[in-house]
């Protein structure tokens, strides 16, 4: 939904990409030493394959794993990275009035053994999650659970968390100019590339690849996209439900985690919604397709005013 420009290309344009969470992961760096860019992006992924350790639900060693076979009233210690990720998905689950809630593991498990024709929607809904039946404590870096129900999740999350570290990593580097993306769903840049006065971000139609929508140069920012493609996997956690309300959505954050979370939150909101949250925080906006369409029209959009797009195609 959302790709590298196809202007982005000269000599001095290195690509790396790694296989991690599930995805693949590319860092482009804009940098005459070939050499010294590629010892940045080892050492960045070298960082993600540490953190996958740490957030993947499927490695039976992860704080994830340890949490999700946590007992309701016990805690756990927790890695500082892990302890940051859990504290970014609760002010976001509050952000969102509950709408983005990385404890719905089981209810997506559920809904998977639904589509099997294993469980009904009625024992589903009878499940209850919720960031709010979690106690963070900063001083300890740990986590209680206050719910057998909760079961993590960080699908929605991980992969723009996992994004920020590479970030702080180039950067500790001092790599200026550089894309990172992980599969074309979210997308954080630092500096510039070339004349451009960010990296120019090509923007499609979920339900059609070959229709352009729009393009956004984005410097020093975050943008993530969900779209109908996705629909069984993003589950309303309000009322147990798989997203029906919107077709496809982008938020704009400085964080990717940030963008990456609220881009699958937004495919739950209203317009109105929508449009509350980006004025109540000022550096996040968001775009919403309204209407299901092979070939998009302007009035298929809604897009708060600070939602930048340097071109429209549509």
């Amino acid at each position: 939904m959302s790709f590298i420009n196809s202007q982005i290309q000269n000599n001095n344009i290195h690509r790396f990409s790694h296989n991690a969470m599930a995805t693949v992961f590319e860092i482009v760096i804009e940098l005459e030493n070939k050499s010294y860019a590629e010892q940045a992006a080892s050492a960045a992924f070298l960082e993600i394959d540490s953190l996958e350790e740490d957030l993947s639900r499927f490695k039976p060693n992860s704080d994830i794993s340890r949490i999700n076979n946590l007992g309701v009233g016990k805690s756990i210690k927790l890695g500082l990275n892990t302890f940051e990720c859990l504290s970014i998905a609760k002010n976001i689950f509050e952000m969102t009035n509950k709408l983005f809630d990385v404890t719905s593991g089981k209810i997506i498990d559920k809904w998977k053994n639904i589509e099997s024709n294993n469980i009904s929607v009625e024992d589903s809904n009878k499940i209850k999650s919720g960031m709010d039946k979690v106690i963070l404590d900063p001083n300890t870096y740990s986590i209680e659970l206050h719910d057998e129900n909760i079961k993590f999740d960080l699908g929605g999350l991980g992969k723009g968390f996992a994004i920020d570290i590479i970030c702080d990593q180039l950067i500790e580097w001092d790599i200026q100019n550089a894309l990172i993306h992980s599969g074309g769903s979210t997308v954080k840049t630092i500096g510039k590339f070339n004349n451009f006065d960010g990296w120019p971000i090509t923007i499609s139609n979920p339900i059609n690849q070959d229709q352009t929508i729009a393009e956004i140069i984005l410097k020093n920012n975050s943008l993530s996209g969900s779209g109908k493609q996705k629909l069984n996997h993003i589950i309303n956690p309000i009322n147990n439900l798989p997203v029906t309300q919107n077709i496809g959505c982008w938020a704009l954050a400085k964080s990717a985690a940030v963008s990456d979370a609220l881009s699958t939150a937004f495919m739950l909101m209203s317009a109105e919604q929508v449009l509350e949250l980006c004025s109540n925080n000022n550096e996040i906006s968001g775009m919403i397709i309204l209407k299901e369409s092979d070939n998009l029209k302007l009035e298929d959009f809604f897009k708060t005013n600070n939602f930048s797009t340097n071109k429209f195609f549509i």
